[in-house]
């Protein structure tokens, strides 16, 4: 299989695993502390696909940016008063959140 195809199945698969979920049913991933936030103005499957890869220069690029950061008690605040409902998606030990 050539990268490109082995490229476009990892995507494929992450598009699948993709679901509309409320911040109630990933409380207990916050917990353990294993939640990532995507900003809403980068592509979601996109950053699963770096984290899958193990990209640490782009993931570092988002982190640094603020566009990908480890979600925090005053996320799990207003979500939990909002009821947030996100587009998620998990790339082990990570669940990517991002509003929807």
């Amino acid at each position: 299989m050539t990268d490109s195809m082995e490229t476009e199945d990892a995507l494929e698969r992450l598009r699948k695993e993709c679901a509309e979920i409320s911040y109630l049913e990933i409380q207990k991933f916050f917990a353990k502390g294993v939640i990532l936030v995507v900003h809403k103005e980068v592509n979601l499957i996109d950053v699963a696909y770096k984290i899958h890869q193990d990209d640490a220069d782009t993931i570092g690029q988002l982190m640094d940016k603020g566009r990908l950061v480890r979600a925090h008690d005053a996320h799990a605040k207003r979500w939990h008063e909002e009821k947030t409902q996100f587009n998620a998606v998990t790339v082990a030990p990570w669940l990517l959140v991002q509003e929807s």
